[in-house]
């Protein structure tokens, strides 16, 4: 009897041990995630530069006219409204999204399709490479044959 007591608190130990173990990775991933989040937000800001279009986390539309760099605080002045423009100063950090120009969308598109050309270039050149040595391995055979 009372090796089936000490078995169940070698049980127990263990678990306890399982449950800690999963806790500390737990803990260790949504840091790993809340580092990798925080250096987008901290590269999106230091990208941003005049004429760029934006959406605020507020849902406020606008384009940026003007950066201030202070040495605690970045703040970006925006041109928001159609025919009656309205100017408001907003922290860096409250930027949610910077939209892309056409000129950007089209060199990433361009840059993606050279890109995919080159991997069938490669892809070629392999395949090419393949049959070569195949027909070097045929003759030889042939001449062995002789």
């Amino acid at each position: 009897m009372s090796m089936l007591l000490a078995a169940n608190d070698v049980w127990n130990y263990v678990l306890v041990g399982i449950i800690v173990l999963l806790l500390i990775v737990m803990v260790i991933l949504m840091n790993a995630r809340n580092k990798r989040e925080t250096q987008k937000i901290q590269e999106q800001t230091n990208s941003l530069k005049v004429g760029d279009k934006i959406l605020t986390t507020s849902g406020v539309y606008g384009t940026i006219t003007e950066l201030r760099f202070d040495d605690s605080k970045k703040q970006v002045v925006i041109e928001t409204g159609g025919k009656t423009k309205s100017y408001l100063t907003v922290d860096a950090y409250a930027i949610y999204t910077v939209f892309k120009s056409d000129e950007e969308i089209a060199r990433e598109a361009e840059e993606k399709a050279e890109a995919e050309k080159r991997k069938l270039a490669e892809k070629e050149e392999k395949k090419q490479k393949k049959t070569d040595i195949e027909k070097e391995a045929e003759e030889v055979s042939k001449k062995e044959d002789k």
